[in-house]
C-alpha cells in the first residue's frame, strides 16, 4: 500500500471516529423540545426550570395542562384475599361496612391520598353477600393476571343481589378506569345479570356501560364485549358538575365478578410562570431593568443603598421633595419606604405603583403572611383576601363560608355533625365520636357490629337486641333462640316458634322429622303433597273429596252407590262416573235384580227385562203385547179379536169372516158379501147363496128346481110357470112332457084325454104326466 493510501485510509478511520452518534430525539409532550433537554417532559406548557424550584421559567401564553385531582388505585384499603361476610339479612337494601380482617369494601379518606368510595347492597330475593364471597379490595392475580396500577384492585361479584360501588364525590374534567369482566366457556352470565357504569353529576348523568347477560352455556350477552381482558373507559365530565362514578353489579355467581383498577379525575389547569427564574432573589423583570441576567444567580444588579432599587434605576432626587434619592426613604413620595416597595414587588420608582395591604395593619399583602388579618395565614386561607373565609375543608374551591357541604360529604352542614368532617356526619349519641369512627352509636352498651347482627338499631338506644333464652347471644345470630333443642332454622322450616320454648317441631310419624320438613308425614309411604291425609296414617286418598279417606269411605267415588255394590255389579267403585245400571230405580243393579224393569215379571219371564211396560211379547214381533195392537200376530188387531169372540193371544184363533171383507161374521150385517144381510141370506156364509126357495138345502143359484115342484127352474122359465113358485107348473095337457106354452099339439100326448070320451080311470093321465116330469128333472140334475 502506497503512503498515500495510508494516510487516507487513518484520515477516514479519525473523521468516523470525530463523528458524533446520532441518537433519536424524543418528544413526549410535542413542545419542540427534546425531553432530555425539558424540564416539563410530559407538560406542552413549559420546558424550563433554571432555578429547580419547581416554577417554570416561561409558560406558554394561555396553556393549560390536565392535572390529577383524585384517584384511586385501591392500594391504600386493607386486603388480604380473604372472603367477605355481609352480617346483616340479605333481604333488604342498606350500606355494607368494613369487618375485622376481611377485605375492605368501604373506605374514607383519612389515611392516604387515595379517594374513598361506599358500597350499597340491594336486595332482589337472594342471600346477598351473606353466604360469604369474594368482594372488596383484591391482590388475587390469578383472574387478571396484572393489575394496570399498583398491586390491588376492587372485586365485585356472586352478589345474590345488586351491588353498587360509589366513588367520593368530584369536581373534574374527565376520568378515566380500567375494567376486567371475568368469564369463559364454563360460566355464563344470564339474562338477569346486570352491569351499569356511570358518572352521577348534578346536572346530569352519563352513562358508560349498560349490559346484561343472555340464557346459554357460552352466550354472555353484553358482557361478552369486555370478557377476559382490562378495558379503559374515559369520558369528559367537566359539564356534569359536582358528582360521583357509580358501579352497579347484579350477578349471582363467584365466576360472574368483575376487577376495577385506576380510577384517575383530571382538570385542566393554567401554570405560573417562575417570576425569578435564578432565584438570586432579583425579579427577572427588575434585572432586565437593571440589565443583569435573570437566568444567572451570580448576575445581580448593584444596590448601594440597600433599598431594593438597583443602583441603575435609582437619579437624584426622583420625587423632587428635596431629598437626594440615595437619602430619600420613599423616591416616588407614595407613602411607601423604597425597601418595603421593592419587597412588596411594587415600583419604588412609581408613584402609581403601591402595595396592597388589604387589612391595612402597614404590611403589604405580598409579605403578609395574613392578608386579611384573621388569624390564618394566606398559605392556608381559603380566601386570603375575606377575613370571614378561613378555610375549604373539602377543597371544591367554595370557601366553608359559602360552602353548605364542607367536607362534601352529601350532607349539609346544618344537618352534619362533624361539617368538617368527610367521614362522619352523625353522633347518635353525642358523645364527640361520629357514629362511623364509634363501635357503640348509641352508647347502648352494644356494639354497633353486634346491634347489626343482632338486627337492633345500633342508633336508637332504646333498641337492644333481643335474646329470648338469655343465654348471651342475639337472636339472630343464636340457634337456639329459645333454647328447646331445636335450631332456629329447623323451627322455622318446620313451624314452630323460635322464640317459645313450648313451641316444638311436630313429628306425627315420630321418624326424626317435623312434619313440615317430612315428605311422608304420616309414614304411610305416600308423600305429603300425594297424600289427601298426610297426618292420618291409614288414609291417603280422597277419591270423592267428601273429607272421608278410601280406606274408611262405603263409597269412595262418591256416586251414591257402595263399593260392594259397585263391586258385584261391575261398575268401577273409583270412578263416579261409572255407575252400576238400576233401570228400574229401585236400588238394586240390574246384575243382582231379578226384575231389572220393575214390572213385576222377573226377568227370566220377561219378554222386556229392561221395560216397566211390557213383559209379553205373544207373537214374538219385537213389540210388547201391551203396546201390540195384534198380539197373537194373526192379523186381527186385539181389540177386534175381543169383539169377535176370538182369542187376540192364539195366533191360531181368529175370527170367522166368511166374506174377507175385515170384519167378522159376529159383526159383519153380511157374513158371506154377497150383499144380503144374514137376517134376509138363506145362506148367510155363501156368498153364491142367499135364497132357498123350497128349502130342500141348496141356494136357489145352485137349485135347478128352486121351488121344488120338480119342474127345473129353466123348463119353467120356458114354460112360462114361475120356478120360484111350487104351485106354478108349466102345464101338460097331453102329458107329452112338453109343456103347452112349448108344446105345437097338446092334445098328442098319453094324458091327453078327449073331453069327450071317457077312459073309465079318472086322473091317470095326470098321474103319469106328473112321473114323466119327475123323471125329467132328475134327468136335468145330472
Amino acid at each position: 500500500m502506497s503512503r498515500r493510501a495510508t494516510y487516507a485510509t487513518i484520515l477516514t478511520a479519525l473523521l468516523l471516529l470525530m463523528t458524533p452518534y446520532t441518537v433519536l430525539a424524543t418528544d413526549s409532550d410535542g413542545d419542540g423540545t427534546d425531553d432530555a433537554d425539558d424540564d416539563y417532559p410530559d407538560n406542552p406548557c413549559a420546558d424550563t426550570d433554571t432555578d429547580g424550584d419547581g416554577l417554570p421559567d416561561t409558560v406558554v401564553s394561555g396553556c393549560t395542562y390536565q392535572s390529577v385531582v383524585a384517584y384511586t388505585s385501591f392500594e391504600d384499603p386493607f386486603t388480604n384475599g380473604a372472603k367477605y361476610y355481609d352480617y346483616g339479612s340479605g333481604n333488604s337494601d342498606y350500606y355494607l361496612w368494613n369487618n375485622v380482617d376481611e377485605p375492605h369494601v368501604a373506605h374514607n379518606q383519612t389515611n392516604g391520598t387515595e379517594m374513598g368510595f361506599t358500597l350499597y347492597y340491594t336486595s332482589t330475593g337472594g342471600v346477598g353477600l351473606t353466604d360469604g364471597d369474594y368482594f372488596g379490595t383484591a391482590n388475587y392475580t390469578g383472574t387478571v393476571g396484572n393489575y394496570t396500577e399498583g398491586t390491588q384492585g376492587y372485586q365485585m361479584g356472586d352478589v345474590d343481589g345488586t351491588a353498587t360501588l360509589t366513588l367520593d364525590a368530584i369536581t373534574a374534567d374527565s376520568m378515566t378506569f380500567d375494567v376486567f369482566v371475568q368469564g369463559g366457556s364454563s360460566n355464563s352470565y344470564e339474562d338477569a345479570d346486570n352491569l351499569i357504569i356511570r358518572f352521577v353529576g348534578i346536572s346530569s348523568t352519563v352513562e358508560l356501560v349498560n349490559v346484561t347477560g343472555a340464557t346459554g352455556s357460552t352466550n354472555h350477552g353484553g358482557f361478552a364485549s369486555y370478557m377476559g381482558v382490562w378495558t379503559s373507559f374515559s369520558s369528559n365530565i367537566g359539564s356534569l358538575g359536582q358528582g360521583s362514578l357509580e358501579i352497579e353489579l347484579t350477578s349471582n355467581s363467584q365466576s360472574e365478578s368483575i376487577y376495577v383498577d385506576n380510577v384517575v379525575f383530571t382538570s385542566s389547569v393554567a401554570m405560573m410562570a417562575d417570576d425569578d427564574d435564578d432565584n438570586d432573589g432579583w425579579s427577572d423583570d427588575d434585572e432586565v431593568d437593571c440589565g443583569t441576567d435573570p437566568l444567572d444567580a451570580n448576575d445581580v444588579p448593584s444596590d448601594s443603598d440597600g433599598n431594593g432599587i438597583c443602583d441603575a434605576l435609582e437619579g437624584d432626587d426622583f420625587d423632587g421633595d428635596g431629598i437626594s434619592n440615595e437619602n430619600d426613604p420613599d423616591d416616588d413620595n407614595d407613602g411607601w419606604d423604597d425597601t418595603d416597595e421593592v419587597s412588596c414587588n411594587t415600583n419604588p420608582l412609581n408613584g402609581d405603583s403601591t402595595p396592597t395591604d388589604t387589612d391595612g395593619d402597614g404590611v403589604c399583602d405580598y409579605l403578609d403572611s395574613d392578608d386579611d388579618n384573621d388569624g390564618v395565614e394566606d398559605g392556608i386561607d381559603c380566601d386570603p383576601l375575606d377575613p370571614n373565609e378561613t378555610t375549604d375543608n373539602d377543597l371544591d374551591g367554595i370557601c366553608d363560608g359559602a360552602d353548605d357541604d364542607d367536607d362534601n360529604d352529601g350532607v349539609l352542614d346544618g344537618d352534619d355533625a362533624f361539617p368538617n368532617d368527610p367521614s362522619e356526619w352523625s353522633d347518635a349519641d353525642g358523645d364527640g365520636k361520629g357514629d362511623n369512627v364509634d363501635d357503640d352509636d348509641d352508647n347502648d352498651g352494644v356494639s354497633d357490629l353486634m346491634e347489626e347482627r343482632c338486627f337492633s338499631d345500633p342508633l336508637d338506644a332504646n333498641s337492644l337486641p333481643t335474646d329470648t333464652d338469655g343465654d348471651g347471644d342475639c337472636d339472630p345470630i343464636d340457634y337456639d333462640d329459645d333454647d328447646d333443642g331445636y335450631t332456629d332454622q329447623v323451627e322455622g322450616w318446620c313451624g314452630s316458634d323460635p322464640l317459645d320454648v313450648n313451641s316444638v317441631p311436630v313429628d306425627s310419624d315420630g321418624d326424626g322429622e317435623c312434619d313440615t320438613m317430612d315428605n311422608d308425614g304420616d309414614n304411610d309411604g305416600v308423600d305429603d303433597d300425594q297424600d289427601a291425609f298426610p297426618d292420618d296414617a291409614t288414609e291417603w286418598v280422597d277419591t270423592d273429596g267428601d273429607g272421608t279417606g278410601d280406606n274408611a269411605d262405603t263409597d269412595v267415588d262418591g256416586d251414591g252407590w257402595m263399593n260392594v255394590e259397585e263391586d258385584s255389579c261391575g261398575s268401577d267403585s273409583m270412578d263416579s262416573g261409572s255407575v252400576p245400571l238400576d233401570s228400574d230405580g229401585d236400588g238394586d243393579c240390574d246384575g243382582i235384580d231379578s226384575d231389572d224393569d220393575g214390572d213385576g215379571v222377573d226377568d227370566v219371564d220377561d219378554a222386556f227385562p229392561d221395560d216397566s211396560s211390557e213383559w209379553v211379547d205373544t207373537d214374538g214381533d219385537g213389540f210388547g203385547d201391551n203396546g201390540d195392537y195384534d198380539d197373537d200376530g194373526d192379523g186381527w188387531t186385539d181389540s177386534s179379536e175381543g169383539d169377535c169372540g176370538s182369542d187376540a193371544l192364539d195366533g191360531d184363533s181368529v175370527p170367522a169372516d166368511s166374506d174377507d171383507d175385515g170384519n167378522c161374521d159376529l159383526l159383519d150385517p153380511d157374513d158371506d158379501g154377497d150383499g144380503v144381510a144374514d137376517g134376509d141370506d138363506a145362506f148367510p156364509n155363501d156368498g153364491s147363496e142367499w135364497d132357498d126357495t123350497d128349502s130342500d138345502g141348496i141356494g136357489d143359484n145352485a137349485d135347478g128346481d128352486d121351488d121344488g115342484d120338480q119342474f127345473s127352474d129353466s123348463f119353467e122359465e120356458d114354460c112360462n110357470s114361475d120356478p120360484l113358485d111350487a104351485t106354478s107348473v108349466p102345464g101338460d095337457i097331453d102329458g107329452d112332457d112338453i109343456c103347452d106354452e112349448m108344446d105345437p099339439d097338446d092334445t098328442d100326448g098319453p094324458n091327453y084325454i078327449d073331453p069327450d070320451e071317457d077312459n073309465g080311470t079318472p086322473g091317470f093321465g095326470l098321474i103319469s104326466a106328473l112321473a114323466v116330469l119327475a123323471l125329467a128333472a132328475f134327468a136335468r140334475r145330472d
